[in-house]
Formats: structure tokens, C-alpha cells, sequence
């Protein structure tokens, strides 16, 4: 368009109808773009955030199962005086009363495990995390024959602390003893409560012989036995959201010793199955010549297991982040549980079926297998 101002001439331009169209759909395909781009990178940086959360929480809650496992035996008698010994313990696998208590138990496709994965019982002095199931010590006598206590962990015995006292192997045949005065097993770490369960005093003395004390946990209440117990099993409820269906959490279990009632800790969640794996001497050579599962330790006593077993293996199934639409896992069935040297044939443990077991989207979630073997410090 042109018009005339005076002696000059001015032309408009602009864009067309058709330009603006164009320009617009550019656009909109651009924005489209960056959209689509910047939620697949929020997608991706939730999951990998999602990951790494449950890699974390995995690994504390883990760490707690190795302590435990590495832990087993730690200050249980291994041989208890003539009287009779009685005590409770509730739960799947308990000993009987009169019996030494076993380091180690477990079951295999657990009723009392959700997917019927194993469950696992650790005896123990320290598997509570409470500060007095931690301690552990000496009671000897000085120079000048009177008893004296030394704490050999990083808290020092309180006088309120409930504590037995194990004689050690002094002599083939005389093996770790529980001391009693009469039926009581019990005492407190003071001068007082050691009189009657302290060394006889001696002329060696402060060289002569020395008792070890542990401490125990008492939930509040009395002392029901004289180790403490935790136990780890897989339990369906309170299954976080993000967790695939017909998956549970890993638990922590300690037995109260007053009430006999279970205070249990989430330790791994969105779990499916849950194995263990022993690894047996049962020729005296000194090394494992058998793997076995979870009811391998069957008839065994406490002997038996402290002699045998060398080493303990656990295989956890969960899955890392949550749903995920974008990622399909290859296998709808794996090995929980030890293979032979092919990598195929499974030794101990079990083939899980995710796709029977989980159903429905079970292919969305990134499926993993935590495993370690430990080897117990305390059984010899």
C-alpha cells in the first residue's frame, strides 16, 4: 500500500494471514518439542531420584542385617549348670526352655513370611540396639580380692543394668557356662549384684580368672531369657504406594524381654522374596563342603550349628524406583538364591515366577537382587 504525504511516498508492510499460520505452527511444534523433552527429563530425573532414595535406605537397612548376621552368638552360653534353666520366647522357632539357644535358625517358605520367603531368627546379646544389649565386659577381683568390673564396649555398665555373666572355656569340656545363683540368671553390674556370681577370689588375684558380663535389653520389664533374640521376615502391610503389588517390606523384629511382644523396624521395602543360604562343614575339614537352604540348619543343635556353619548368605528380591512404563525387565522369572558355576542352575534359594507372583504390570519395575554372604564372628 502506498499513499503520499507532501512531495514523499511511504509503503506499509506486515505479515500475511498465511505467514502467521506458518510462524505459528513452527512454533507450536518447537514448544511441543520442548515440552516433551523437559517432562521425559523430570520423568527420568524422578525415577533416578527414586532409585537413589531406595539404594540409601536399602543400604542402611542392609547394613543393620549384616551387623546382625556377623553378630550371631555373641554372648550366648554355650553349656547352662546342672539346675534347670526355664525361660520364654515367643514367636516361630523358639527354643525350648531348657535348651542352649541356637546362634541361628531359619525356615524355609515361611508361613509367617508374606510370598513364603524365609524367615530368620539371630540370638544374640547386641542384636537389640538398645545401649545395654551394646555393652559387654569382665568381672574379676584386684590386688586385694575385691570385685571389680571393667566394660570392654564404649558405654560403661550403669548400675541399673541388667546383665548375665558367662563363664569361659577354662578347660576341655568346661565350654562357655551361664553362671547362676540358684535358679536366677540375672544380676546387676555392681559389687553387690557380682558377690555370688564373680570369680573366687584367689592369690593371683588381680591375674586370676575372669568372668565375661553382657548386658541385656529389658524392654521395660524383667528379663524372660538369658540372650535377646531379632528376628527378619517380609510382612505385606503398610507397603508404601510407589511399591509394586504382592511386594512387602523386610522387617526387623526384637523380642521384648519383659512382654515378650515384637518391636518391629522397616528395613527394605517394596520387597518380593527373601532367601537364605547356609554354607556347612559337615566333614570337620575346616572349609564349607555344602550349601543348604533355610531349613538346612534342621536338627541341628547348638553345637552343631556353631561347628557347621562358616558362612551365611542372604538374597533379597525388591525392586529400585517405582512404576515405570518406559522400562520393561527382560525375565518374568529369576534365581533367588546361590547357582553353580554356569550361572544357571540354581543350587540353594528358589526360582521366583514375578510374573505369577506380582501379576499386572511386574515387567514396569526394575527388579534386583541384594546379596552378600557374611561370616559370623561368633561362633567359636
Amino acid at each position: 500500500m502506498k499513499f503520499f504525504i507532501g512531495n514523499f511516498s511511504h509503503e506499509e508492510s506486515g505479515f500475511s494471514l498465511v505467514e502467521l499460520i506458518v510462524y505459528l505452527a513452527i512454533l507450536g511444534i518447537l514448544m511441543t518439542a520442548v515440552v516433551i523433552t523437559f517432562t521425559q527429563t523430570m520423568r527420568n530425573t524422578a525415577q533416578q531420584s527414586s532409585i537413589a532414595e531406595t539404594k540409601i535406605e536399602a543400604g542402611i537397612g542392609l547394613g543393620l542385617l549384616r551387623s546382625d548376621l556377623e553378630h550371631a552368638g555373641f554372648g550366648l552360653p554355650w553349656q547352662f549348670p546342672a539346675v534347670p534353666l526355664p525361660y520364654s520366647e515367643p514367636g516361630p522357632m523358639a527354643d525350648a526352655p531348657n535348651d542352649i539357644p541356637r546362634a541361628l535358625i531359619s525356615e524355609d517358605a515361611s508361613a509367617s513370611s508374606f510370598n513364603a520367603s524365609d524367615y530368620l531368627v539371630i540370638r544374640a546379646t547386641n542384636v537389640i540396639r538398645g545401649v545395654s544389649g551394646q555393652k559387654w565386659g569382665y568381672v574379676g577381683r584386684d590386688i586385694n580380692r575385691n570385685i571389680t568390673i571393667q566394660s570392654m564396649s564404649g558405654d560403661i555398665f550403669l548400675n541399673a543394668d541388667n546383665v548375665i555373666v558367662i563363664r569361659p572355656e577354662s578347660s576341655p569340656g568346661m565350654l562357655r557356662q551361664l553362671v547362676m545363683n540358684a535358679s536366677n540368671y540375672v544380676t546387676k553390674p555392681t559389687a553387690a549384684g557380682m558377690a555370688n556370681y564373680a570369680p573366687i577370689a584367689t592369690p593371683n588375684d588381680p591375674d586370676g580368672e575372669r568372668f565375661l558380663v553382657y548386658g541385656l535389653n529389658d524392654g521395660g520389664g524383667n528379663i524372660s531369657r538369658p540372650f535377646n533374640r531379632t528376628d527378619y521376615y517380609i510382612n505385606n502391610g503398610n507397603v508404601p504406594t510407589h511399591c509394586a503389588p504382592n511386594t512387602g517390606v523386610l522387617f526387623k523384629a526384637t523380642v521384648n524381654q519383659g512382654d515378650n511382644n515384637f518391636n518391629i523396624m522397616p528395613i527394605v521395602d517394596c520387597v518380593a522374596d527373601f532367601q537364605i543360604v547356609y554354607y556347612l562343614d559337615n566333614n570337620g575339614d575346616g572349609g564349607w563342603d555344602l550349601r543348604v537352604n533355610a531349613n538346612g540348619l534342621n536338627g541341628l543343635s547348638a553345637a552343631e550349628i556353631r561347628d557347621q556353619v562358616k558362612a551365611v548368605r542372604y538374597f533379597i528380591l525388591s525392586h529400585e524406583g517405582g512404576l515405570d512404563r518406559t522400562y520393561t525387565y527382560p525375565n518374568p522369572t529369576i534365581n533367588v538364591g546361590e547357582v553353580a558355576a554356569d550361572g544357571v542352575t540354581l543350587v540353594a534359594g528358589r526360582l521366583f515366577d514375578i510374573n505369577a507372583t506380582i501379576g499386572g504390570n511386574w515387567a514396569n519395575y526394575r527388579w534386583k537382587i541384594e546379596s552378600m554372604a557374611i561370616t559370623p564372628k561368633n561362633l567359636k
